[in-house]
């Protein structure tokens, strides 16, 4: 096997070479570089292009508004973690082929259409986004089958498989009481930026927020540095709101979030405010409170189990990453 692998990687280096220097998406700052085989898996090659356009899909939201600089590094950074997740993939692809679990071209194309709508799109500034990201519409048809696939056999072959039951469910209520309340609440944090004279230097902070956020950067974190309310001292944190305490607005707002969801900015008269929902308080005894529970429990399952699956099959697999 090593022997093919070796033959393979010079194949397609000699080819590299032959056709020149591969321009992506990064050319917008002049970065150019000489595609290269950057992993193995079974007998499929892993190539420097393949792997920056599958970190240009994977990763839309988070490098938007980016210039191409920061772009540059923010991949270079998770370079490894995007190969390694990449390598997953493949090997989850396998497995749909094992089991015979595939998707059509018109699921493909239906999906796509779907987005376009969400996002008010005509096909001609779809395909324009996707070239600013450096993708061609085939580009993001194959990877997108791919996301619908790996999808389709995880559900099969993984969360088909877990149960949670009544008495899983009554367990972890009892040990978690911060879950069941007299009335529904929620826990909440929140960043405050406060309207000045001039507009844009609220719009510049609040992108810098944004900014920080869809970079990794802790809630709390950025709310002690930005928050501009005695909120900042806590990390943004103000507690327990019940509903029936909270403008409609906001409830509006709570309550199309899930814990950890960070809200769009919401303008006021005061200024502008980002929340992150950290937790709800059913209601006790409700049926909202053990579907919670029941979603929850089903979800961490799913995560051990998930971590397992993939650990088999790379343990069953030939796996090569090329220094």
């Amino acid at each position: 096997m090593r022997g093919f692998i070796k033959i393979l990687t010079i194949i397609f280096s000699l080819q590299f070479m032959l056709f020149g220097v591969l321009e992506n998406s990064c050319a917008e700052s002049n970065r150019f570089f000489v595609d290269r085989v950057v992993a193995v898996v079974n007998k499929e090659v892993i190539t420097w292009s393949e792997l920056y356009k599958y970190m240009e899909f994977i990763s839309r939201d988070e490098v938007k508004g980016m210039n191409p600089d920061e772009k540059f590094n923010y991949f270079k950074k998770k370079e490894e973690e995007f190969l390694e997740k990449l390598i997953d993939t493949k090997l989850q692809m396998s497995e749909a082929e094992k089991y015979g679990i595939f998707v059509s071209d018109n699921e493909v194309d239906m999906a796509i259409n779907d987005i376009k709508k969400k996002y008010g799109l005509t096909d001609q500034a779809f395909e324009e986004n996707l070239r600013k990201e450096g993708m061609t519409l085939s580009d993001y048809k194959k990877m997108m089958k791919e996301q619908i696939l790996i999808g389709r056999v995880v559900n099969s072959l993984v969360r088909s498989k877990i149960v949670v039951s009544e008495g899983d469910i009554n367990s972890y209520i009892n040990v978690h009481p911060e879950l069941s309340c007299d009335e529904e609440a929620y826990y909440v944090s929140q960043i405050f930026v406060k309207h000045r004279e001039n507009q844009d230097e609220v719009k510049e902070k609040v992108n810098e927020i944004i900014k920080r956020l869809i970079q990794g950067e802790s809630f709390s974190k950025v709310a002690s540095r930005f928050s501009e309310d005695a909120s900042a001292k806590t990390g943004g944190a103000i507690g327990l709101l019940k509903r029936g305490e909270i403008s409609q607005s906001l409830l509006n707002v709570f309550s199309k979030m899930t814990p950890g969801e960070i809200s769009e900015p919401m303008v006021t008269e005061s200024g502008v405010y980002l929340f992150r929902l950290d937790g709800i308080c059913f209601k006790r005894g409700s049926e909202a409170l053990r579907n919670y529970v029941r979603t929850l429990l089903e979800e961490e399952i799913f995560k051990r189990n998930y971590r397992l699956w993939v650990r088999g099959l790379r343990q069953n697999s030939y796996i090569e990453i090329m220094e």
